[in-house]
């Protein structure tokens, strides 16, 4: 498999079915959903089916490609499917989880968006293709490749009163004018497009018809469009995101998720609208922890999105995947925005919004420089005159954003996919796990059996996941069912036993041995008295939605 690829629809839909083709023990593929343009929805299943069904084992939730220009995230999706499916029966690890465990993965949420930002004449939007708010265009500039090369670039327009100067560092670039400069020459700046309804003077920059953004669409903290942008009419408005909903509520296996997004390599935990302490305390620990994990493996920072990601420091977003799945169902869900030019040409530690309204114009030139060396062949296109049927003489050029700040140059998107599969595989190993420690019968006498059981939770979250998890009551307890046949009777104990939660190593973080005794928290117990045949059989099911089930046949048998 190459993966510097930006894989199209087909070839998604196409390598998908090889896929579950190839390793149908391993895979199963589901369509969950249709876009808006009645193009699929796909669902890729990951786990040994022969050591039990995927609902039957916890799972990690992988998505990718929401938004219609983040193609990056498809492509690191598809490496991960793959390194999996590849891996298994030769790499310990992954034989191990995919035998313990599920990963449920949808390469691309937004077929339709992604078919745009790829067609042979582009168009960048937010999200999906359906027209919102409103039917009708607004008046203004429209966002489009209008000479047909196959990029949207910039126009520049001498301009007197404009706020940009040909760069004094390389004549490629272009300046900010400062506050008090005056007596120059001076450009405005604009997307390259089309005015709708021009009256000769100004010049509007028009929001896309396509005004939807799917990762506001979701039911945590909604908020109308007067609040919020792109939201949508109510929440889970949207086929697209009314798939993921659907499947990920009827599916309460899933403990920790990752969506796949660009751009700034940054790991984002939640929340989008609250402060760390309005968080779950414990949780808070569990979610930095995670993402610690997340940093050593793939080299990202991990950061709070309130604190840290905010697009107005007055402003939060609503709305989003992530902070849905931690409040409403307790799963630990991650954004990961994928790439960043800047990272990339040497610009180190750099804040992730404040970077771009403010930093030295040197910078600049040092990712200029970068993308020359290492970008490929229209990475940034000098500028060139250009009749403009509206406008007159302009000039076109500038980056090509789509593959350098949006996506990386396409020779580097496979680099950067692999270098995050390690964190979706160590987040296999964090995943809550019941086990048995003891399950015995010893005959009393006369018909008499006594059971035992005890169950351990061998993983590091607990059978609950989080704390927000218990305190929606998102996911039930651990129980306990036993199945008589005719013959057999309950002399002591109950057919159905609610164990409780247990506990995993999450709630035990301290480092500091002098103060580190543990309880078997992790740990329940459960004993019955039955009475039958010599012989006879009784079912035995342990289920808990997120830590998986076990089932066994007991017999009885022995004398005491």
């Amino acid at each position: 498999m190459d993966f510097n690829h930006y894989f199209t629809n087909e070839e998604v839909s196409s390598l998908l079915q090889d896929w579950t083709s190839a390793h149908p023990h391993l895979s199963s593929l589901t369509q969950i959903g249709q876009s808006y343009e009645k193009r699929p929805i796909w669902l890729l299943t990951i786990t040994n089916q022969e050591t039990g069904s995927d609902v039957e084992k916890p799972a990690v939730w992988i998505d990718a490609n929401i938004h219609a220009t983040e193609i990056t995230g498809t492509t690191t999706a598809l490496y991960i499917a793959h390194a999996l499916l590849e891996g298994y029966g030769k790499d310990p690890l992954i034989t191990h989880l995919l035998d313990a465990n599920t990963y449920y993965i949808v390469p691309r949420i937004n077929p339709d968006g992604a078919a745009l930002a790829m067609a042979e004449i582009p168009r960048y939007i937010r999200s999906g293709v359906r027209a919102y708010p409103w039917k009708e265009k607004e008046d203004g500039l429209h966002e489009q490749d209008i000479n047909g090369d196959g990029y949207i670039l910039q126009m520049r327009i001498l301009d007197p009163n404009g706020d940009w100067k040909v760069s004094s560092l390389d004549p490629r670039l272009m300046e900010k004018r400062s506050p008090g400069e005056n007596g120059g020459t001076y450009y405005r700046l604009l997307p390259e497009g089309l005015i709708d309804n021009f009256d000769g003077y100004q010049i509007k920059i028009a929001r896309n018809p396509e005004g939807l953004d799917f990762n506001r669409n979701f039911p945590f903290e909604w908020r109308t469009e007067g609040d919020q942008h792109g939201a949508g009419p109510y929440p889970a408005s949207e086929p697209e995101i009314k798939a993921l909903v659907d499947f990920i509520v009827q599916h309460p296996n899933i403990n920790i998720a990752l969506t796949y997004h660009t751009f700034s390599r940054v790991i984002l935990r939640s929340y989008s609208t609250k402060a760390d302490d309005e968080m779950e305390t414990e949780d808070l620990f569990v979610t930095k922890k995670i993402g610690q994990i997340g940093s050593q493996l793939v080299g990202y920072r991990c950061v709070s999105t309130f604190h840290d990601f905010k697009y107005h420091p007055k402003e939060v977003t609503t709305g989003a995947f992530d902070d849905w799945m931690y409040d409403h169902l307790g799963i630990f869900a991650y954004t990961i925005e994928l790439w960043d030019l800047p990272t990339e040409a040497g610009i180190k530690e750099r804040k992730f919004i404040e970077w771009f309204r403010d930093h030295p114009h040197e910078d600049d030139l040092t990712i200029l420089k970068w993308i020359e060396q290492n970008g490929g062949k229209d990475a940034y296109i000098d500028w060139y005159p250009f009749e403009h049927p509206q406008l007159g003489r302009v000039e076109l050029g500038g980056w090509n954003q789509m593959y350098t700040w949006r996506n990386p140059p396409v020779h580097l998107v496979g680099a950067e996919a692999a270098r995050n599969l390690p964190f979706a595989v160590a987040l296999g190993e964090l995943l809550p796990h019941i086990d048995l420690h003891t399950l015995n019968v010893t005959p009393l006498g006369g018909g008499d059996y006594q059971l035992n059981l005890v169950v351990d939770n061998s993983g590091f979250l607990p059978t609950y996941t989080s704390q927000q998890g218990k305190k929606r009551a998102a996911i039930r307890p651990v129980r306990v069912e036993l199945i008589l046949p005719e013959g057999v009777s309950l002399l002591n104990g109950r057919p159905r036993v609610d164990l409780g939660h247990l506990e995993g190593r999450s709630n035990k973080l301290d480092v500091t041995a002098v103060w580190g005794e543990t309880s078997t928290d992790h740990r329940a117990r459960a004993e019955w008295v039955l009475h039958g045949p010599e012989g006879a059989t009784v079912e035995l099911h342990i289920n808990s939605e997120r830590a998986g089930s076990i089932h066994r046949t007991i017999h009885l048998a022995g004398q005491a």
